[in-house]
């Protein structure tokens, strides 16, 4: 019995979009644009991640040890700082390293040379550079390392000079995260508004029917079914077109994206291999919430119209 309802709903969900095809189209192709803005809005989302943490990178703190500081209290200072959860991690330049990069970044000046050759000691101090699992920390971090307790081993924390930067980088961070939230829950409910509209014109078209149907003491799932049905064979539907415009655009310009901004070989990052890599995500995403959200509207459409 349960078979057989199930093949009526299914059979009548049919006949549905065969007898409202242009609608049926026209639904289809507002939730497939609606979608592969999602899912564009879910990529910028992704790249921008990715370009803030390779900008987080090259943000660090750097501290100056005070000249002459033995090498084991400066290791020591470098592994408890490293210890530390706000930190992501540190790395120590000695002097002797220091030079040997001044040396060679200036190899072919013969006046810097020259004047290095005539230096008795070497006049540049052992640094740290310390790398933080959030831009919010640097702060903390270069007041604690500024403090009393350390000022007999550092002789200057470099933190003001980066702080525009670092101040900026928390505001992108947040600003992206807002806006992408903002958007997501307009489009969303731009689907849903959209499925509704769509339902409510099928059921005004079927409204005789289902008098009829209500008359004779068919179930609500009976009448209720045939339209949730074809509401989902569309959002899936869409969902296939979507993702057959999405993956070629993104294997368009994937490698330009990953040329703009990521120049350094240690920070490759391709939106459309990751998008490969992730199809099960991106597709299962963008099921969930054509589905989800036809599911909500077309019931509530007709539930609407059954309570009148």
């Amino acid at each position: 019995m349960i078979g057989i309802s199930f093949f009526r709903i299914i059979k009548a969900a049919g006949q549905n979009l065969v007898r409202n095809i242009w609608l049926s189209a026209a639904t289809l192709m507002i939730m497939t644009i609606t979608l592969v803005m999602i899912s564009f809005l879910y990529f910028a989302n992704v790249l921008g991640a990715e370009v803030l943490r390779v900008i987080e990178q090259k943000i660090d703190l750097t501290v100056t040890f005070q000249e002459g500081l033995a090498q084991e209290e400066i290791e020591r200072i470098a592994q408890y700082i490293e210890s530390r959860d706000d930190v992501a991690s540190v790395k120590v330049v000695t002097s002797e390293e220091a030079i040997a990069i001044f040396r060679g970044r200036h190899a072919d000046d013969p006046l810097i040379a020259e004047s290095l050759a005539e230096l008795d000691d070497n006049p540049l101090p052992a640094n740290m550079y310390v790398l933080a699992t959030d831009p919010r920390w640097y702060k903390g971090l270069a007041e604690h390392l500024s403090g009393e307790s350390y000022s007999a081993q550092i002789a200057e924390v470099n933190y003001e000079s980066s702080r525009g930067v670092i101040d900026r980088l928390i505001a992108l961070i947040s600003s992206v995260k807002t806006v992408s939230t903002v958007v997501t829950v307009v489009f969303s409910l731009l689907v849903m508004l959209i499925m509704y509209n769509t339902i409510r014109l099928a059921i005004y078209s079927f409204r005789e029917e289902i008098d009829i149907m209500n008359l004779v003491g068919a179930s609500r799932l009976f009448i209720q079914g045939p339209f949730i049905f074809e509401a989902v064979v569309v959002a899936l539907l869409a969902v296939g077109l979507a993702t057959a415009i999405i993956y070629p655009v993104l294997s368009s310009v994937g490698p330009h994206l990953q040329r703009w901004f990521f120049d350094s070989p240690d920070q490759q990052f391709n939106i459309y291999q990751h998008a490969i890599d992730n199809w099960v995500t991106v597709v299962g995403l963008m099921a969930s919430i054509a589905v989800g959200l036809s599911i909500v509207s077309s019931s509530f459409a007709v539930s609407r119209y059954l309570k009148r």
